[in-house]
C-alpha cells in the first residue's frame, strides 16, 4: 500500500518546536559559533508590528541563519527556492518551520498565496529578492518587482538587511559546505516605512529596493585585515574564472591543489589569498572585476556559441531526478537546444532564469512549468548563462 503524502499549512505560524526551541535555541546558535557569525537581535525591529517584509542581499547558505541572529526573538517565515526542499527530512523539518518553498524563475501562485497569508495575519516575511547567492561577492539587480508588488498590496514595511562576510566564508564557486571562519556580522541599513511603501510607485519601490541592498563583499573586506582560511582557497574557481586574464584562453585554467589555479596555455599562476583578493604576476584583481571581464566579452560577440555534452535528467517525484537522455547541448543568443533522443529547444527570450550548480549542471523551466537538469561540464555552467543572457540560481 502506498504512502500518504502529507498535507502541509505552507505559509503557517512557524511550529514553536522545529522553529524556535530546535532552529532558533539550537541549531543557528551552534553555526553561529562555528562560522562566527556575530550578529545581535534588532531591538527596534522586534518591537515593531507588521506585516513587516526582511530582505536582505544573498550571499551563502549561511544566510538564513544570520538573519534568523538578527530576528531572534520573533518568528519569521523564509521564502525559499523549492531545490533546498528535494530531501525528504530538511524538506519536512522547513515546512514544519513555516518556510515557504518556491519555484526559481517561475509562475508560482502556490508560493504566492502562502505569502499572502503570512502578510494578512500580520507576520514577518524574509525575502532574499536577487534569488541568487552571489558568485562572485557582488549583488545583482536582474530580479523582478515582486517585492514591491507584496509591499504595496500588503501594506507591510521594509526592513533592509546587509550581511557581511558570509560570501567570503562560503563562497557559492566552492564546492562542499567548507567553513572559510574569518567573520559575519549583519545589521538592518533602511527602513522603508509602511507610509513609504504606500506614497511610492511600484517602480519607484523597486528601484528603491535594488539601490538598498546593492553590495560589493570585494569593497567591503579591503583593509580590514580579516582572512577567510588558509588552504585549499582556489578549488572551484576555474568553475567561475573559466577564462585566462593574460592570454585569454578558455578553459585552460586548472587547480593546483591548494590556493592557485594555474593556466595550461600560457602558464600563468592565480593566487587566490584569504582576503578575496587574486594576485597574479604584479597585477591584483578580484572575483568581480574578472566576471565582469568574461560577461563583457560574451555580450560584445552575438555570435558566440558553445556545443557540449549533456545529459538530461527529469523530476521523477519532489525528490529525485532521473536520467532520461544524453546527446549535445548548443547554447546561442536566444535559444538553448539539446539533441539526442527527444530533441528540446527553449528560447531564451521567454525563460526567466537558470538555476545554475556550478561545476555540475543548470535546470530550467519551460513555458509549462517543467523542470529539466542539464548535466555538463562544470567549468561551462557560467558560459552558457551568459551567452543565454539570463539570470541565475
Amino acid at each position: 500500500m502506498s504512502r500518504r503524502k502529507r498535507q502541509y499549512d505552507i505559509g503557517c505560524v512557524p511550529s514553536t518546536f522545529w522553529f524556535s526551541f530546535v532552529g532558533s535555541n539550537i541549531l543557528v546558535p551552534i553555526i553561529a559559533l562555528l562560522a562566527k557569525i556575530r550578529v545581535k537581535p534588532d531591538k527596534s525591529f522586534l518591537s515593531d508590528e507588521g506585516p513587516i517584509i526582511v530582505i536582505a542581499n544573498h550571499e551563502s547558505f549561511l544566510d538564513p541563519m544570520v538573519t534568523g541572529r538578527l530576528t531572534h526573538g520573533r518568528k519569521v517565515n523564509f521564502v525559499c527556492g523549492e531545490f533546498l526542499f528535494r530531501r525528504h527530512f530538511w524538506g519536512h523539518v522547513f515546512k514544519l518551520g513555516g518556510a515557504i518553498p518556491k519555484k526559481q524563475f517561475a509562475v508560482d501562485t502556490v508560493a504566492v498565496k502562502a505569502m499572502m497569508k503570512v502578510m494578512k495575519r500580520g507576520g514577518v516575511l524574509v525575502i532574499y529578492p536577487e534569488a541568487t547567492r552571489h558568485i562572485d561577492g557582488h549583488t545583482t539587480d536582474v530580479f523582478d518587482d515582486g517585492v514591491a508588488k507584496l509591499a504595496k498590496k500588503a501594506g507591510a514595511s521594509i526592513y533592509v538587511q546587509r550581511i557581511h562576510g558570509a560570501y567570503m566564508t562560503m563562497p557559492r564557486w566552492s564546492p562542499g559546505f567548507r567553513l572559510r571562519r574569518g567573520g559575519i556580522t549583519s545589521e538592518f541599513v533602511r527602513v522603508i516605512s509602511k507610509a513609504e511603501v504606500d506614497s511610492l510607485s511600484v517602480p519607484e519601490l523597486d528601484a528603491l529596493i535594488k539601490d538598498s541592498i546593492d553590495y560589493d563583499e570585494n569593497k567591503w573586506v579591503a583593509g580590514k585585515n580579516l582572512r577567510y582560511g588558509r588552504r585549499k582557497l582556489a578549488r572551484g574557481l576555474n568553475n567561475i574564472a573559466y577564462r585566462c586574464l593574460k592570454c585569454g584562453a578558455s578553459f585552460t585554467l586548472k587547480w593546483d591543489g591548494n590556493n592557485s589555479i594555474i593556466c595550461d596555455r600560457c602558464g600563468t599562476s592565480y593566487e587566490y589569498r584569504p582576503d578575496g583578493t587574486i594576485r597574479y604576476d604584479d597585477c591584483t584583481t578580484d572575483l568581480h572585476r574578472w566576471t565582469e571581464w568574461e560577461k563583457k566579452i560574451v555580450e560584445e560577440d552575438d555570435e558566440t556559441a558553445l556545443s557540449v555534452d549533456c545529459e538530461v535528467y527529469k523530476e521523477a517525484d519532489q525528490f529525485t531526478f532521473e536520467k532520461t537522455d544524453e546527446g549535445i547541448l548548443t547554447v546561442q543568443r536566444g535559444r538553448i537546444s539539446f539533441a539526442g533522443r527527444t530533441p528540446l529547444v527553449f528560447d531564451t527570450s521567454k525563460l526567466r532564469g537558470m538555476v545554475c550548480n556550478y561545476g555540475s549542471h543548470f535546470e530550467i523551466y519551460d513555458s509549462k512549468g517543467e523542470l529539466t537538469r542539464f548535466a555538463v561540464p562544470g567549468d561551462k555552467v557560467l558560459l552558457i548563462q551568459q551567452i543565454a543572457g539570463l539570470s541565475h540560481e
